[in-house]
């Protein structure tokens, strides 16, 4: 049973199933009785648990199981915590999505990490899980992987890190903490510092099917501290799949499936909070928390013009940069002296177009550290020295000339298996 629960939450960008998308609403005028579950899908939390306390009641009186009912008391009370804790978020802009475009709609900076589809990355684990989650996150330095992975058929899909083992990634293990009460989890996203991680789940402490949670490191205990629901407006009733937030750009990336089609998704961008504020509900404001809660219009959240203003030119500036980077990724694949190739559908080989891809992938691993080498030496020459710092300068100086020699090996290899096709 538990495996069947997993199977069913690991949905995302192209593998969503219908039945975990948002519930349309139900006309009231059309429907006069709404059931507990459409009243929680309309944020009415309070008259979900009345209706549901009314059936618990009769439920015991006539000798039949509570537990489902009351595991859905407890939502709707969940509910209408969140909503009195709904947190004061300025969002910048939305865009509604294919599932299978989500990733490549994120831009995020360098320094920001990478999102991964799993299912492409399986390839490069050397030990295969017996089920992965969705998406993965691969730090700047791109040594360390976190994704949900299930190590048997009867266990539950957690939260895994793997490290750098060659081209590939070592053997995944448990990220220590992560167990405690959870059966689904995915979408991970690891900040910079390595120590805040955010990530979705689904089962305990999730109003909706996916819900977002935040946790931390503790290097004390060696592991993760218990995670909190990230309370609305980032969680609602609908599936809220991945938070990610670019510290260099200031701004943070949420995906959600709340108004959309089964295949669609929305991605809203918006300004972090340095520090939680919460809005103070009361009779007079009530119908303005609602609407912040569900993300009703982004435009009532742009309550101060210069912020937004600010955030807007630097997701301009991202996108622009983004554009740029793309144009200037385009590849020369030198055969020989007579034959150059500019696309991987001009090989002929198979196996040359796999050696092909496995040296672009060393070319932009030796470029990524050698611009993070840049980056740390411009710190160092600013005072900015620490043991980390040198740390992680002497581990790019011990990978960068033997990922070189690699890459001369793979482009040698490449020009062998093409010309003797």
């Amino acid at each position: 049973m538990k495996r069947l629960i997993c199977a069913v939450c690991l949905l995302a960008f192209g593998l969503s199933s219908p039945v975990l998308a948002q519930k349309k609403r139900t006309n009231a005028a059309a429907v006069p009785k709404q059931s507990a579950e459409q009243l929680i899908q309309n944020y009415r939390f309070s008259d979900a648990a009345r209706v549901l306390q009314r059936e618990i009641d009769a439920a015991r009186a006539a000798g039949r199981s509570t537990e489902r009912l009351e595991a859905d008391l407890q939502r709707a009370n969940m509910g209408a915590d969140m909503l009195r804790g709904t947190e004061r978020v300025v969002f910048v802009d939305s865009f509604k999505v294919g599932r299978q475009q989500v990733l490549a709609s994120l831009r995020l900076s360098r320094g920001a990490g990478q999102i991964v589809k799993m299912k492409t990355e399986a390839s490069n684990l050397r030990v295969q899980p017996a089920e992965l989650g969705t998406t993965g996150y691969i730090n700047e330095l791109k040594d360390r992987i976190v994704f949900a992975a299930a190590d048997s058929a009867h266990d539950n899909v957690l939260l895994h890190e793997a490290y750098r083992s060659g081209n590939g990634w070592g053997r995944a293990v448990p990220l220590e903490g992560m167990q405690d009460g959870a059966t689904c989890q995915d979408f991970p996203f690891l900040m910079p510092d390595g120590v805040t991680l955010y990530y979705a789940a689904q089962g305990e402490g999730s109003l909706g099917g996916y819900d977002i949670f935040v946790t931390r490191y503790n290097a004390d205990t060696k592991q993760f501290l218990k995670a909190e629901n990230m309370g609305m407006p980032f969680n609602s009733p609908a599936n809220d799949y991945m938070l990610a937030i670019d510290e260099q750009n200031n701004l943070g990336w949420l995906v959600t499936d709340r108004h959309q089609e089964a295949d669609s998704a929305c991605v809203y961008v918006f300004v972090p909070n340095a520090t939680r504020e919460v809005y103070e509900m009361s009779d007079a404001n009530r119908s303005q928390v609602l609407h912040a809660a569900q993300l009703y219009a982004i435009a009532d959240t742009q309550t101060d013009v210069e912020v937004v203003k600010q955030a807007q030119a630097r997701l301009a500036a991202l996108k622009s940069a983004n554009v740029t980077e793309q144009v200037e990724k385009a590849r020369l694949y030198v055969i020989n002296d007579k034959m150059v190739y500019t696309r991987l559908s001009q090989f002929r080989s198979e196996a040359a177009r796999r050696i092909a891809e496995q040296a672009d992938r060393t070319s932009d691993e030796i470029e990524r550290l050698q611009q993070m080498y840049d980056r740390l030496q411009q710190q160092v020459a600013a005072g900015g020295r620490t043991e980390s710092v040198a740390n992680q300068l002497l581990q790019i100086n011990k990978e960068l000339p033997a990922l070189k020699v690699q890459l001369h090996t793979l482009e040698k290899n490449m020009r062998k298996a093409e010309l003797q096709q």
